[in-house]
């Protein structure tokens, strides 16, 4: 039961990270994709990439084409993703698996990527302690991801385990435990 816990809340982790994640591929990532000029654009999203652009990582006030693209595919293809990581960890479904392991090592590439060209391409211009501790995140997530999707059937119940069907609460315990008859 103990391992059980620890399992729900390592999958609850990972379902902030995704809904996390998707939210900033859906809302920051846009602004790089499309060349969005930070100076010009005032919105409170838009402010807080040129906050971090300036202070860290001048790269994206003059994003090259590398980074746009990396931005892209977190914007068309991560985004989507994350949320049907969120859907299938909401839902305990034991189909994400492969899809998961596939997507987490496209993912952890991607971000590997993304550090290298900052180390190869920034170097005295950027934070890189800023940099890589900002998306540190992104980078680690992957590898929980593929530690969590490890068994073939990551959501089966284990012997003497209860099986739940969803992450957000299942009323069938507590009926359970309301039917025993005295």
């Amino acid at each position: 039961m103990l391992a059980s816990r620890a399992v729900r809340r390592f999958d609850r982790i990972l379902v902030c990270c995704f809904a996390l994640f998707a939210l900033t591929s859906f809302a920051m990532e846009p602004y790089v994709v499309f060349a969005v000029d930070l100076h010009r654009a005032h919105d409170p999203l838009a402010r807080a990439w040129l906050l971090y652009a300036e202070r860290w990582d001048p790269i994206f006030l003059a994003t090259p084409p590398w980074l746009r693209l990396l931005c892209g595919a977190d914007l068309f293809l991560f985004g989507p993703a994350y949320l049907v990581l969120l859907y299938a960890f909401v839902k305990r479904k034991n189909w994400i698996r492969i899809p998961a392991l596939m997507f987490a090592a496209v993912v952890a590439f991607d971000v590997s990527v993304y550090y290298a060209m900052e180390f190869v391409t920034e170097r005295g211009r950027a934070d890189l302690l800023m940099v890589v501790l900002i998306n540190l995140p992104y980078w680690l997530a992957p590898f929980a991801l593929i530690y969590r999707m490890r068994r073939a059937e990551p959501f089966a119940a284990r012997q003497g385990e209860p099986d739940h069907e969803s992450l957000v609460g299942d009323a069938r315990p507590q009926l359970a435990r309301d039917a025993r008859v005295p």
